[in-house]
């Protein structure tokens, strides 16, 4: 059901005892357990917040077009993780972590679409 070329990547927030939420993005699907590929930040994020996240970790190469796939929709990515950060940012104190994982990324221009997702509340 997921279009050719999509990019498995994961998006989600996490409590930490010292910092309250954090966002994190890195490689999905079952690399993000084998590669332990991944960026962290304080929200809410910019659009440069998100950019340097994704450019932080291995699927940047994957997201620019790898061995011949399609590039990515990277800006629907970065807008994901944009409103993500804003979610943590208004819920924090009803959420206590975020999994989107994976999140394919479509090629350019399709958007983004979450496969799996969890939210845990506090």
């Amino acid at each position: 059901m997921v279009p050719e070329g999509a990019v498995e990547v994961i998006v989600g927030v996490l409590q930490d005892a010292d910092f309250g939420p954090v966002v994190v993005f890195g490689s999905g699907g079952v690399l993000v357990e084998l590669l332990k590929d991944s960026s962290l930040r304080l929200p809410p994020l910019s659009r440069r917040d998100a950019q340097e996240m994704i450019e932080e970790t291995h699927a940047a190469r994957l997201l620019e077009g790898f061995r011949g796939k399609p590039a990515a929709d990277v800006e629907a990515l970065v807008e994901t993780l944009v409103q993500v950060s804003q979610l943590a940012v208004d819920l924090k104190d009803h959420v206590a972590a975020v999994d989107i994982n994976p999140l394919m990324v479509l090629p350019d221009g399709e958007g983004v679409l979450a496969v799996d997702a969890l939210v845990e509340t506090t």
